[in-house]
């Protein structure tokens, strides 16, 4: 409900010297606003009443000359003021005449033409339908994490205006009944039976985790969340998990789930709720542009040792190492029917996104004019490997000052889609090393782009139900890293070995330290190497055996997703029990 303009505003001067209100209502009543004696010793008496600990948010109704929000905010000052004003015209006088330029406020009204929340202690609500100031309320205190929450009437309006407050004050009772800031905040892993609230975008990794967190015997529950959805819009699901769960943690892949201006991590900061984000893929270019989700209640788990310093260096205070692993009930040795054996079965298999839609996709965030130095950069890093960063260092000063003028979102984009096209080109080289071994390849159509006809590329596979039996089927199973891994080792190094299969990989830093490189694995320093070690290890079935179920040994003994999860929950029980 609106206030109708059917009623007419006067200011009036009072005996001592002040602006009084006066109303002239639809029906042709009239009401003075404030006293027409003395309208500031009023406003003292009338907060003299008000009973308030001066914590949390303090909803004013009704604005009037703002003489009541004047002695309020002076005698309240930790707190945190919104006043709603259903007429604009009142608010308007209130500016001109009024005393609400004697307290901080932002420079215009939320509602009608005005600007947003700002950052500033006294807000203003101007001018919208009851049910919107309503949502107006609702999101700044989920903004805020649902402080403590106190409303003053200002009866002058209310009883001008029951129409527009009445709906208004009947909400905000039932908030404060529920007393939402002493429910939300609760001791954490005090029980040996824990509680993990997981953020659902659909994810792949999503299911594994969930699973393994049940298999340590600990309690989860999903809490579902949609691309494109509002920052408010999720914390709104999250407060339903929270209330009915109660969860120690809440747990996520990617970051996925949390805005770019950190309205859910400023949520979770004002609860005490701790979170924990493993990222699989590259934080530079998920977070490294949205500094307001930097807070002491996240917590990163990265895959790749090469990202911590700069995750660190963003201001994230937890950062560990966290590579990925596998779910040894999906990937495992099968029996393979003679259908399953006609349709994968090959010397040599390799399974991987061709990378030409993604770097498509990339490049048209580039500016034309820098596209040039896109190519030349990941020509480098496609043979050289070294970090994009590395790699700038091979421009000349023109170029590099082109980069770093950048805005950082759009030098991320560039970054990426140097990456993404180093991985294509470095990927396309090895596969053609394949060439006369005649490899089984499952892929995108992207590889047809790429591939002359002396390639067979068949469709992608399901990856929980076709791929354990592709690994399965396959003598050799070939894997080349996404370059946007410096260190790492990807889903492939744990997902074949798992299956009791022979993998050949590149040769990554991180590899070393997860297996016995020789007797569990096989790598390739360089492409040149791949044809021979091929050959070799096809002429000699029993040595793959041998290091084969070698490798599923040290999987099942030290890379299951349970093994990943133990490791993550220790960590923040540690640091927020």
């Amino acid at each position: 409900m609106t206030i109708e303009n059917v009623f007419t505003i006067s200011v009036v001067e009072t005996k001592s010297g002040r602006p009084s209100m006066r109303l002239v209502l639809g029906d042709g009543s009239q009401k003075a606003v404030h006293s027409i004696y003395d309208p500031e010793s009023e406003a003292k008496t009338i907060v003299d009443a008000f009973s308030f600990d001066g914590q949390g948010i303090l909803i004013i109704l009704g604005l009037g000359l703002g003489y009541h929000l004047a002695e309020l905010a002076e005698r309240f000052p930790e707190a945190t003021i919104i006043v709603v004003e259903g007429s604009p015209e009142i608010y308007e006088l209130a500016r001109k005449h009024g005393n609400i330029g004697e307290v901080k406020v932002q420079s215009s009204p939320i509602g009608g033409e005005g600007q947003g929340v700002g950052e500033e202690r006294v807000r203003f609500i101007v001018g919208l339908p009851s049910d919107e100031a309503i949502k107006e309320i609702t999101r700044f205190q989920m903004k805020a994490g649902m402080p403590p929450l106190a409303f003053f009437p200002f009866l002058p309006a209310i009883s001008a205006f029951p129409g527009y407050y009445n709906p208004i004050l009947t909400s905000l009772n039932k908030t404060i009944s529920v007393r939402l800031w002493e429910r939300l905040r609760y001791p954490k892993f005090k029980e040996e039976t824990s509680k993990f609230a997981l953020i659902d975008f659909g994810y792949f990794l999503t299911a594994e985790v969930e699973k393994a967190i049940r298999r340590l015997g600990h309690k989860v529950a999903k809490v579902p969340v949609k691309k494109g959805e509002d920052g408010e819009v999720i914390v709104s699901r999250l407060l339903s998990s929270i209330l009915e769960f109660k969860p120690d943690m809440f747990l996520t892949i990617n970051h996925l789930g949390f805005d770019e201006d950190g309205v859910l991590t400023s949520f979770f900061k004002s609860i005490e709720m701790p979170v924990a984000s493993w990222y699989v893929d590259s934080p530079n270019l998920i977070v490294k542009a949205f500094d307001k989700n930097v807070s002491p209640y996240v917590s990163l788990f990265l895959w790749d040792k090469g990202y911590i310093s700069d995750m660190k260096a963003m201001g994230f205070e937890l950062v560990e190492y966290l590579p990925l692993a596998t779910d040894t009930d999906v990937f495992k040795p099968l029996k393979l029917s003679r259908k399953d054996i006609n349709r994968f079965s090959s010397d040599i298999g390799f399974v991987g996104n061709s990378m030409v839609e993604p770097v498509a996709e990339r490049l048209e965030k580039v500016p034309f004019e820098l596209r040039f130095i896109v190519e030349m950069l990941a020509q480098h890093i496609s043979f050289s490997h070294v970090s994009f960063d590395e790699s700038l260092r091979t421009l000349n000063n023109d170029e590099q000052e082109k980069i770093m003028a950048l805005p950082i979102q759009e030098r991320l984009d560039l970054e990426a889609a140097v990456l993404w096209r180093s991985t294509l080109l470095y990927r396309l080289s090895c596969i053609e090393r394949l060439k006369e071994f005649r490899p089984g390849i499952h892929g995108d159509k992207g590889w047809h782009e790429l591939l002359s006809r002396d390639f067979s590329v068949r469709p992608p596979l399901n990856y929980y139900r076709e791929l354990p039996l592709f690994y399965n089927a396959c003598k050799i199973n070939f894997n080349a890293t996404n370059l946007q891994m410096g260190s790492a080792v990807n889903q492939r190094v744990f997902d074949v070995p798992a299956c009791g299969a022979f993998l050949l990989t590149d040769d990554q830093d991180a590899l070393g330290e997860l297996f016995d490189i020789g007797k569990e694995v096989i790598t390739y320093r360089n492409m040149e190497e791949i044809p021979e070690l091929l050959k070799f290890y096809l002429n000699n079935p029993q040595e793959r055996k041998r290091i084969a179920e070698r490798g599923r040994e040290r999987i099942v003994r030290e890379h299951t997703y349970v093994h990943r999860i133990k490791m993550l929950i220790d960590n923040m029980k540690k640091r927020y029990s």
